[in-house]
């Protein structure tokens, strides 16, 4: 952090501190992009905010009937604010070919 010490008329002193940082960029790596969504399995990951239910369910339909998709798992967050359980992710990543996570209003 830089900073710099100030004097006032007063005599009081201070000390302003610069709150900026350097972005953090994590290492990712994206999932392999699929040739066709043609008889795959999707997860569906509810954020628990208004409307994702109603996201998800036109987006599964859409899939199902524009795309073949053949089998959607759903699941809903207790809370935006907390992560999906890691028990879920690692059961949709072994049970599903790809997932999607809607965020709500």
């Amino acid at each position: 952090h830089r900073s710099k010490t100030l004097a006032t008329t007063t005599g009081v002193q201070h000390l302003l501190v610069d709150p900026t940082t350097s972005p953090i960029v994590p290492t990712f790596i994206p999932a392999p992009r699929l040739s066709s969504l043609a008889d795959k399995r999707i997860g569906l990951i509810d954020d628990a905010k208004e409307n994702a239910r109603e996201l998800l369910e036109e987006v599964s339909g859409l899939l199902k009937e524009r795309y073949g998709v053949s089998d959607v798992s759903y699941h809903r967050k207790p809370s935006a604010s907390k992560p999906a359980d890691p028990a879920v992710i690692e059961e949709m990543a072994s049970d599903c070919d790809y997932v999607i996570v809607a965020i709500g209003s």
